[in-house]
This record gives structure tokens, sequence and C-alpha cells, in this order.
């Protein structure tokens, strides 16, 4: 059988828009998504990519900062009192067994918090600016991140195990659990520093790397579904992973570091130009 990561890509690259839709997304949870080398990562391929003009709005808006130096900032201040609702923002709960045509359905469905609905919101008040600098500013900072805890598959999961959080496992004999290893637990065995995995997978074909900018949200959710359900199968609890599944896995993990990256520069180029 074909790896996923090979299918995702062919997916991508051959499938119409309404098809590729059907293949992404559903439910994650609340730990920090990719953690910050991850988060980081996918904002330094994104710098490469913007337009002139975000560029400058950027500047205008971040100073002597980048998106890589915010790209973790939602996670820092999710427990803050002024933030304190920002939590369910990092995620999207669904059941397992949707194909892409329900699963939109659910998606859009949804009346609570999630990171679907938080990302669409905060497109929208940086994009309008009749808005005030202190909310865009916010606004910026978590697309950047909310574009990343999109593209973490253990992020679009199922609620009733916390997005994988309450699956317990081993790793090369260590503790650990399904959701983190998602988010850090893969990237640090890869043992690349962020600026090493920006250098190393940001070289898409022109043709596919656009195919991922045209993807809609509801397709990037979609993938990450197809993924984690996936995991819920591999990875059930006592389960000790090995080696064997970090080379499964790892390029499926940074085809999403890329994807993330150049869909973070296509949003942020949209709502700034």
């Amino acid at each position: 059988m074909r790896s996923l990561s090979r299918l995702l890509r062919r997916f991508t690259r051959a499938a119409s828009p309404l098809t590729a839709a059907a293949l992404l997304l559903l439910s994650a949870h609340s730990a920090s998504a990719w953690g910050h080398e991850g988060h980081r990562t996918i904002a330094l391929i994104a710098q490469k990519h913007l337009s002139r003009k975000a560029q400058a709005q950027i500047k205008e808006l971040l100073g002597e900062q980048s998106i890589a130096d915010v790209a973790s900032w939602a996670d820092e201040v999710r427990n803050k009192p002024e933030y304190k609702g920002t939590g369910p923002w990092h995620f999207v709960n669904l059941p397992l067994g949707f194909g892409y045509a329900d699963f939109e359905k659910q998606l859009k469905a949804k009346t609570e918090a999630n990171a679907y609905q938080a990302l669409n919101d905060n497109l929208k008040i940086l994009a309008d600016k009749k808005q005030a600098r202190e909310k865009r500013l916010d606004a910026l900072k978590f697309v950047v991140h909310l574009v990343g805890d999109i593209h973490e598959p253990m992020h679009v999961s199922r609620a009733e195990d916390k997005g994988g959080n309450d699956i317990q496992l081993q790793f090369q004999g260590e503790g650990t659990n399904l959701h983190r290893m998602w988010d850090s637990g893969l990237i640090h065995a890869q043992g690349l520093s962020d600026d090493r995995m920006a250098a190393e997978y940001d070289h898409p074909d022109k043709a596919l790397a656009e195919q991922w900018a045209q993807a809609r949200p509801e397709q990037w959710l979609f993938e990450s579904y197809l993924i984690s359900t996936q995991q819920y199968a591999e990875a059930t609890t006592g389960t000790k992973l090995d080696t064997e599944y970090y080379k499964k896995h790892i390029a499926e993990v940074n085809l999403r570091l890329q994807q993330g990256g150049i869909r973070l520069a296509e949003v942020l180029n949209k709502a700034l130009n």
C-alpha cells in the first residue's frame, strides 16, 4: 500500500479541487501543536513566499519581530485572563469516519469555538484596516499559529481522547502520548533545527506549491483528519513505537510543515494585499 504522504501528494497534485477537498478535516486537541520548532519552521517557510505588500504590513504591525518570532505566541497567552477563551481555537474535534462532503458539513455546522472558526474570524480582522492596530496585531499572531495547528494531524481528531493526549505510548523506550508524538516527538527525533528544516523542506515543485496554496482551509483540515485517522488505527494505548514508526511517518510530518508554510504565506498575502 502506498504511504499516506504519497497519497496526499498525489491527491493534491492531481485531484480536482472538490475531490481534493474530500480528503481533508476532523478533530484535534489542546497541546501546543508542533511545539515551538514546528510552528517556527512553518513561519520561516512562509516568510520566503510573502508579497512585498504583505511584508510591509507585517513590519508595520510587528516592528522588528518576524512572524517566526511570534509563531508560538498563541500558546504562550492562552492561559492569560484576557485570552482565556482562546483555548478551543487550537483544534477541531469531530468523530472519525467521515468522507469529505460530510466532514465539511459537520465542520461548518459546529457552533462551539474551534480552529476553523478562529482562523476565519482572525483573517477577517487582519484584512480590515479599519480595525484597531492592536486587534490586527493579535489577529496576525493568531493566524500564524492557527495555520500551523491545522496542519498538525492530531489537532484535527477525536474529542474523547483529547486529540490523542490520552493514548499513552512508548517511543524509543520513553513514555509519551500520540498527540505529543506528532507535536514534537517525531520532529525532535529528526534532530534538525527549525532553520535547517525550513531550508530543507522549502523546495516544492512550482505547480504542486500552487495547488497547495489554492487549497481551502476545509481541505487542510481534512488532510490532517485523514492522517489522524490512520494514527488511531496504528498507535493504540500501550503501543511501543520504534525507529520504523519514525521512518514511516517523518516524511508526512515534513510534508505538513512545508504545506503549512506555503499556505500561511498565501492567506497572509490575500489578507494584506
